[in-house]
């Protein structure tokens, strides 16, 4: 597991005032980037060699599964930081709540949707 740190950020809603929420950052080390680059190549050599048997569909499946596999897993291979969890208070309703990002790349500003009242909210650095 890698080294995480907690950021404090403004989550914003258009016409009121912004409320503070807590984004975990994970930094993933080598091995950590490599596993997890391994699970999105074996997924897809699993769903291909689940569709090797299967007439017709084989022919686009197997290829699509691992040519698909190969660019999730250099895509994961580049991801250094994840955002473990973010939670916050919305500025339109007050509901305190997970913001629904956590195991996504690192990246701010995020647009953020509210549970309870549905609004976009804007997860970023003060």
């Amino acid at each position: 597991m890698g080294h995480t740190r907690p950021l404090e950020v403004s989550l914003k809603g258009f016409g009121c005032p912004p409320s503070h929420a807590v984004v975990v950052v994970e930094t993933l080390s080598i091995g950590d980037r490599l596993r997890r680059a391994a699970v999105a190549l074996g997924i897809g050599a699993a769903v291909a060699v689940v569709a090797l048997p299967i007439p017709l569909v084989h022919l686009v499946l197997v290829p699509a599964a691992v040519l698909l596999g190969l660019i999730f897993g250099v895509v994961r291979l580049g991801q250094r930081e994840i955002i473990r969890s973010a939670e916050g208070s919305c500025p339109f309703c007050s509901n305190h709540q997970r913001l629904g990002v956590a195991g996504r790349v690192f990246r701010l500003p995020r647009e953020v949707f509210c549970d309870r009242c549905r609004r976009p909210l804007g997860l970023g650095r003060d």
